[in-house]
């Protein structure tokens, strides 16, 4: 196996093992539900697998034809953190929706190709989808913009 190979097929084993990871601590320590009504346990054992799955199909096609690896960038590193990060702090504070707008805005900074004006429009984009689908579609009680209360 070359170098090559190698290097390409070992990010895609991370995150099989990663997803296997999910799977299994989904399946050992909580309670996957019924159909009808789903216990904690099935999102992360139905995302694990779906990482699996994708993890497999990628690692198939490294095998059979390597890509060059990329350069490390540590500016796309710090946006995803921050990302996340932004997210983490926004969300108790603000609600929901303003947290995933900011998240949005922050991770799109890895991408340097993309205008900050096409940057704001995705981060839009992204938050109506969320409120359309979890607020609106699901119902779900999130609390999607904290108003502060002055006492």
């Amino acid at each position: 196996m070359r170098i090559e190979r190698l290097t390409s097929t070992l990010g895609t084993l991370l995150m099989m093992a990663i997803g296997g990871w999910f799977v299994g601590g989904a399946l050992i320590d909580l309670d996957l539900g019924t159909p009808r009504r789903l216990g904690p346990g099935a999102f992360p054992a139905a995302v694990g697998a779906l990482l699996v799955v994708l993890a497999v199909a990628a690692a198939w096609g490294d095998l059979r034809r390597p890509v060059a690896p990329e350069s490390f960038d540590p500016w796309s590193v710090l946006a995803v953190g921050g990302g996340v990060a932004a997210f983490a702090f926004i969300t108790p504070r603000a609600g929901v929706l303003p947290a995933v707008f900011v998240s949005v805005l922050v991770t799109g900074a890895a991408l340097r190709r993309i205008t900050w004006l096409a940057r704001l429009l995705l981060a839009l984009v992204v938050t109506t989808g969320i409120w359309a689908i979890f607020v609106a579609g699901l119902q779900l009680p999130v609390e999607t913009i904290r108003v502060p209360q002055w006492d």
